[in-house]
């Protein structure tokens, strides 16, 4: 397990740099994380639904 801040979402936006990923589905059950990681995702230029 990585702490805080330990770049765990780093992986699932990683793998929607990918062209051959196709679609990528993440399931967080904290409404502030999933702010959070749209945000951040959305920033990067990425498509993300909320």
């Amino acid at each position: 397990m990585l702490p805080t801040g330990g770049g765990k979402s780093l992986l699932f936006i990683v793998l929607a740099y990918l062209d051959y990923a196709g679609v990528i589905v993440v399931i967080v059950l904290f409404r502030a994380l999933i702010k959070d990681l749209v945000t951040r995702i959305r920033t990067r230029g990425i498509n993300c639904v909320e």
